[in-house]
């Protein structure tokens, strides 16, 4: 979208948004005047503009005159600098009735500037959020990040030591951004090689840009407290953004609170998150509103921002206020997307990787090809060319390589609007929540997207030949009874799952108990809860009998 401003005498000023556009038709006829034979150029006014942190819209390059004296005494200004998209001169002219009579109606003409909306809309960022790196290292341990069984004494072992690796292979390739949570389970041992390395003279804290997330925002004591934990398991005095992540409609109730954490100097500035689970349209006004009561606002928006996610609506919200989106999850968490597809059948699952999968979609290994690069490399460039802020996951020093290996190619426009396209409103963390529910029904995304996977699902393949009608993708999917009598038992007594061509069930992977009994804070040695009945874990696995995790355990989103 355009706008004209055409500058006049009669039309001294517009204001659009945070940016104003100022006339200056009057100003210039003050420009230069005559002294006998001498033309003296009085340019106070101008001077005065530029000194109070105005520019020039345009200047005698690009219109040399507007007026019978043959030089340019209209101009215009703007309260930062923003460039029009075209300028021209127009004759103005006495109108008498209906005849126009070519006859200048002054000695100044008419300017014309055509402005783009987005930038005349925008603001400019704040300064705390002009210091964050450009890309990150998201240090979320999932249980299912560890294949292998293991007691739980050498389960706390493997995870310090892979955070550890992770971290370094990380400062090694520049990384700086370090984003954490106190729902992360490896948070304190994310701080210990903080403090390690800052210690061993590797960097120094000023260096590091620390994103620290809390969940719990009930009430002044409870942010209180949550931050302390904070900055206690990370081992510093502060966190360079403080993000809200909890669900959006407590945020506005709670900010009073993490303001008086700004005043006491123990973050530098403000986040939130996921504002986009209101809905679409309901969470620009819900956040325009929340923004409109607040003394100190936000720095960041934390967002799942990937191809499968392209979060326009917000996104470009947050452009518009000159708040930085921190994109999480940008590869669209692949770890989270494969617990999903442990629930279907392998042949289902194979058809649903290319659908739902960012780094195995068929679009982005053509562009990849195109560049020499990978996948994840091109999601990882989609993000930053919209100007976002990525955090990337991995306990792969190669894989953590390879994706700080992103600013020597770029994606043109074509590319990068053919990616966009890919949206479907995949959320990772629903797909993570739906494998372990009862029912397996798909998680809400776009409508076509929902229709591609329903027909991915509408017949379970046996394990050699035939077919067999889904019955209904609302509730629990039943094992048909051919597939079942082929596939027999093994010596336990146990379905042998891979015979019958599926998954293992999710309860039988390693993780899931470890996964359940942290969502349910009962910590990876589990319990029995108040009100839900959880069993009593040892090396990750149930003592006495499996329990019945609760189908929301995995957090509200």
């Amino acid at each position: 979208m355009e706008v004209e401003h055409i500058q006049t005498p009669w039309k001294a000023a517009l204001r659009m948004g945070p940016t104003v556009v100022a006339g200056c038709g009057a100003v210039g006829t003050m420009l230069r005047r005559w002294e006998g034979q001498k033309q003296v150029d009085c340019k106070a006014p101008l001077n005065t503009l530029e000194d109070l942190g105005w520019s020039l819209a345009y200047d005698e390059s690009v219109v040399p005159a507007s007026c019978l004296f043959g030089f340019l005494s209209d101009f215009m200004a703007t309260n930062r600098k923003v460039l029009p998209l075209s300028v021209e001169a127009m004759a103005t002219a006495n109108v008498i009735g209906e005849a126009a009579i070519d006859v200048p109606l002054s000695d100044h003409q008419a300017i014309k500037a055509v402005f783009s909306m987005q930038p005349l809309l925008s603001t400019a960022p704040s300064e705390a959020s002009q210091d964050i790196p450009v890309l990150g290292f998201g240090s979320h341990f999932l249980p299912e990040d560890l294949q292998e069984r293991l007691s739980d004494e050498e389960y706390y072992q493997r995870v310090d030591e892979l955070t550890r690796e992770a971290l370094e292979a990380a400062f090694s390739c520049g990384v700086r951004l370090l984003d954490s949570g106190n729902r992360h389970m490896n948070q304190q041992s994310l701080g210990r090689a903080l403090e390690t390395a800052i210690s061993k003279g590797v960097l120094k804290r000023s260096e590091v840009f620390l994103c620290g997330r809390i969940y719990k925002c009930k009430d002044r004591e409870q942010i209180r407290g949550e931050v302390d934990m904070l900055l206690s398991e990370l081992k510093v005095d502060y966190v360079d953004v403080l993000v809200a992540d909890c669900p959006p409609e407590q945020v506005p109730s709670a900010w009073p609170f993490f303001e008086e954490v700004i005043r006491d100097g123990r973050a530098r500035c403000l986040g939130v998150a996921n504002f986009d689970l209101l809905g679409p349209k309901v969470c620009t006004e819900v956040f325009r509103s929340f923004l409109s009561r607040v003394k100190v606002p936000p720095a960041v928006m934390a967002l799942e921002v990937h191809p499968l996610n392209s979060n326009i609506e917000m996104c470009d919200l947050c452009e518009t206020l000159g708040i930085q989106v921190l994109a999480y999850a940008p590869l669209g968490s692949p770890a989270k997307m494969e617990s999903f597809m442990k629930v279907l059948t392998k042949s289902d699952a194979r058809e649903m990787r290319r659908l739902l999968k960012v780094p195995e979609l068929p679009q982005l290994e053509q562009i990849a090809q195109r560049h020499g690069t990978s996948t994840a490399q091109v999601a990882l460039r989609w993000n930053l060319q919209r100007g976002h802020i990525v955090i990337p996951k991995s306990w792969n020093p190669s894989h953590i390589e390879e994706n700080t290996d992103v600013f020597d190619f770029s994606l043109s426009n074509e590319e990068m609007a053919k990616i966009t396209k890919l949206h479907k409103g995949v959320r990772s963390e629903r797909f993570f929540q739906a494998s372990f529910t009862a029912s397996k029904a798909l998680p809400r995304m776009t409508r076509d997207a929902f229709d591609e996977c329903q027909e991915i699902l509408k017949k379970i393949r046996g394990p050699t030949t035939g077919t067999f009608a889904r019955p209904s993708l609302d509730g629990p999917v039943p094992l048909p009874m051919e597939v079942a009598q082929r596939g027999g038992h093994d010596a336990s007594g146990k379905v042998d799952w891979e015979k019958l061509g599926f998954h293992r069930p999710v309860e039988e992977e390693p993780g899931f108990w470890r996964r359940m009994g942290l969502a349910t804070g009962k910590g990876i040695d589990g319990g029995k809860g108040k009100g839900q009945r959880f069993p009593w874990l040892k090396d990750g696995l149930p003592v006495g009998g499996k329990g019945v995790p609760h189908p929301a355990m995995v957090g509200y989103r």
